[in-house]
Formats: structure tokens, C-alpha cells, sequence
């Protein structure tokens, strides 16, 4: 077997995307709170972690066999040599990547269910990820945004419920918190927003630039200082943290209805017809499954968290699966009016 310094590295940067999910998990699982009693709470977001984890990388690794399959289909000369070889030049020939994200943005039904997944992760996980999650002292929240990069964002939320509910409440405190959203959040988190409304109008020159910007925008927010988020003072560049949550609905809003129009009337579909349409594109490109079901697993943990932690009203709930979790979610995750009260003496 003889491999090139570039094969040697393809199948160095493959294998460590592996072991950086694997260390995430590690990290994740090793700073969950130690105190706390494991109730029927817990073991629910461990089942659907679980669930969510099995099905929508059934569908990655598939998408992987597909594309090592279609790479070797498109040489020339039938392939030989031992597999390592083969993969090892696939991996420098192919970017998985952007192959993967290439065949689930382009396409106005693909854009419709991949673009759900987009909104949701930008816009109120962002949020709920720098503002609850400090709230309730959950330890690097970053590890969960990045997991769910890599891994699947159903997954990551999971975790991330599970996290809270071993953290219990928040202690009372005297003073506001997280009432102000700084400058470091609301803007990597308008910025994202802006560069999922561009994704449908990118070419081959700038579908990556614009992909990889709004993967890398939201990790910021999560990295920067605690003490941004804990002042209970507004500060010159700061925007009220429901003011946030209001600007990422409307926008989320629209963008949703735009795709969805976009579908419906380029197509002239009836609902049902829509609905088939959705259901068909679903399952045609394994990339597509796992983003699609990764949205429809989001959804269903979303809705399970609502209620059974968040007191979501039962029509936000119920209006899940025909609105979008990416729409609905900045409502039903904000923080309460009540977080911001003083609570003295307790």
C-alpha cells in the first residue's frame, strides 16, 4: 500500500471528524451537572438523543456510501486496489462538505426543509443557548452549537435540554439576567439570519463563503466573556434580549413564507400535493433525509420541551409541524417576564 503526503492527510482530516465528535461527546457528558437526581425528565431527552442520533446518521453514513459509490462510478477506469486506497482517494477528490449541504440548499423544496433547520439554529438556539444556558450555569455551551454542527442540531438540543433539566431552576437572584442581549450576540445572530435569506441566491463562487459565514458566526456569542451577559444595566450597544427574539420571529417568519410560496406557486401545488412533494424530496438524497429528519427530530424534542419544562401554549405547540419550528421557536424560547424580576429575600 502506498499512499501520497495528500491521501495521508484526506484520511487524517476524515478520521479526526470523527474523533472531534467523539471528543464533544465526551466533553459534553463529562460536565453535566453531578448533583442532580435523575428523574423521568432526563431519561426522556436521553431517549430522543439517542433516537434522534441513530436515525439521522443511518442517513449520514448512507450519504457517505453514496458518495464514495458515485465517485468511483464517475472514473474512467474501474477501481482497484484495497479500500483504503480507494477512500483515501476519494476524500482528496471530494468535499464532503459542501457536496452535502450543495444537494440539500438547492432545490426549492430541498431549501424548504433545510432552511427550517437554518432559522431554528441561527436565530432562537443561538439565543437560547447564550442566554438560558448561562442562566442556569450550564458549562461550555459552545461544546452543544459545535456538536450540533458536526453531528446533527436534534442531537445537540437534546443534550442541551437534558443539561437543563440536571441544573434545575436557576437560582433566585436580586438583580435581572440576561434581559440585555450584547452586541456580541444579536449581531452574529442578525448576520446569520441575513446570510440564510442570501443561500438561495448563491452560485459556486459563493455558496461556501456564505455557508461556512453562518456556521462561524453563531459560535461567537457563545465564546465571549459571562460577565456581557450578566450586567443587569443596558450598555451603549446592547439590544433588550426580547427585542431580539421579535426581530429573528419576523424575519424567521418571512423567510419560512417565502420558500414555502417559492414551492407552492412555482409548482401550482394543492396542499396535499405540497405535502407529497415535501415527503418525496425527504427521501430522495440521503444528505437530504438527514438534514430533513434532523428538523423533524428538532421539532419533536422542541415540542416535548415545551411541555415539559418551557409552560409553551399548547397552540404553539400544535402549530409545530405546519409552521416551523425555526418560526415558532423564538417565542417559545424566550426567557420569561418573570426571570427578569427581582427576587429578594429567598
Amino acid at each position: 500500500m502506498h499512499l501520497s503526503k495528500s491521501e495521508l492527510g484526506a484520511l487524517a482530516v476524515f478520521c479526526s471528524y470523527f474523533s472531534i465528535i467523539g471528543g464533544l461527546f465526551l466533553l459534553i457528558f463529562r460536565n453535566l451537572p453531578r448533583s442532580a437526581s435523575w428523574g423521568s425528565k432526563a431519561y426522556v431527552f436521553v431517549a430522543l438523543t439517542v433516537a434522534s442520533f441513530a436515525h439521522t446518521w443511518f442517513y449520514m453514513f448512507s450519504f457517505m456510501a453514496w458518495s464514495f459509490t458515485n465517485y468511483e462510478q464517475s472514473k474512467s477506469t474501474p477501481s482497484t486496489g484495497i479500500l483504503i486506497e480507494r477512500m483515501s482517494k476519494w476524500l482528496l477528490d471530494t468535499s464532503l462538505f459542501e457536496q452535502a449541504w450543495a444537494s440539500v440548499c438547492f432545490g426549492k423544496v430541498n431549501w424548504w426543509w433545510s432552511q427550517q433547520l437554518c432559522l431554528y439554529t441561527v436565530g432562537a438556539w443561538t439565543i437560547f443557548l447564550a442566554t438560558t444556558g448561562r442562566r442556569h450555569q450550564v458549562k461550555i455551551v459552545w461544546a452543544y452549537m459545535v456538536l450540533g454542527q458536526l453531528v446533527a442540531i436534534s442531537v445537540a438540543s437534546n443534550l442541551f435540554y437534558l443539561a437543563l433539566v440536571l441544573a434545575g431552576p436557576p437560582r433566585p437572584s436580586t438583580r435581572p439576567s440576561n434581559q440585555w442581549a450584547p452586541l456580541s450576540l444579536w449581531v452574529p445572530v442578525l448576520v446569520s439570519l441575513a446570510t440564510v435569506a442570501r443561500s438561495p441566491f448563491t452560485d459556486e463562487h459563493t455558496f461556501l463563503p456564505n455557508l461556512l459565514l453562518m456556521h462561524l458566526l453563531i459560535v461567537v456569542p457563545l465564546l465571549v466573556s459571562d460577565s456581557l451577559f450578566n450586567s443587569p444595566q443596558k450598555s451603549l450597544l446592547s439590544m433588550r434580549t426580547s427585542t431580539l427574539n421579535i426581530l429573528v420571529f419576523v424575519v424567521a417568519f418571512a423567510l419560512h413564507a417565502r420558500a414555502t410560496m417559492n414551492v407552492l406557486g412555482d409548482q401550482e401545488l394543492s396542499v396535499s400535493e405540497f405535502a407529497a412533494s415535501a415527503w418525496r424530496i425527504l427521501h430522495s438524497h440521503p444528505a437530504q433525509s438527514s438534514i430533513g429528519w434532523d428538523v423533524i427530530w428538532t421539532s419533536i424534542s422542541f415540542v416535548v420541551w415545551g411541555i415539559l419544562e418551557a409552560r409553551t401554549a399548547v397552540y404553539v405547540l400544535l402549530a409545530t409541524p405546519l409552521v416551523s419550528v425555526g418560526v415558532l421557536a423564538p417565542h417559545a424560547l424566550r426567557p420569561r417576564d418573570e426571570e427578569f424580576q427581582e427576587k429578594k429575600g429567598v
